[in-house]
């Protein structure tokens, strides 16, 4: 007798219009989901922003060169998803207070590179410990390995947005060109 193989993806088929179950978990909700990160990534913005004496984008612009200094402004831009001209406003305003500077391209002599100086990092455990501080308070009452599967469920669920946006940006292409 042959066994009849089972499509690799199942077809989505939308729910029944069924009267609400009192007894369900809201938390399921697609609602509840998108509610509840959106709202933990504001909170932690605005706590970090009321703390910071920076802007979120000046931070955000931070925090990429501490993860790769020596970027240019449109790489700045790329990684930021924000625009070259607002990137070059952010960094001009770093540079007045002595965190940022720009120096030449060592290949290109149109660009500039933006480096971190050395009084930001003097000063960059003030911005670190408000992370540190925050980061406590957030995860106070959360097991270690709750934390550590939490972060694996978000991780996985970065990954699989990334997937469909990816889809999605294909599609988009794809139809562009037809």
């Amino acid at each position: 007798m042959a066994i009849a193989k089972r499509p690799a993806v199942l077809p989505v088929t939308p729910a029944k219009s069924a009267a609400p179950d009192p007894q369900a978990d809201e938390r399921f909700s697609p609602q509840y989901f998108l509610n509840l990160l959106t709202e933990v990534g504001t909170l932690l913005a605005t706590v970090y922003d009321r703390r910071s004496t920076l802007s979120r984008n000046q931070n955000r612009l931070i925090g990429s060169l501490m993860r790769r200094d020596g970027q240019t402004q449109t790489e700045l831009a790329h990684e930021l998803e924000i625009h070259k001209v607002s990137v070059g406003i952010y960094v001009n305003e770093l540079e007045k207070l002595g965190l940022v500077e720009r120096r030449l391209h060592p290949t290109d002599r149109r660009a500039k590179c933006i480096f971190l100086t050395p009084l930001l990092h003097a000063t960059k455990h003030i911005g670190i410990g408000f992370y540190e501080t925050i980061h406590h308070v957030a995860t106070q009452g959360v097991a270690h390995d709750e934390y550590l599967t939490m972060l694996d469920c978000i991780a996985l669920m970065r990954a699989n947005l990334a997937t469909l946006d990816k889809q999605d940006r294909e599609r988009e292409t794809a139809q562009k060109e037809a």
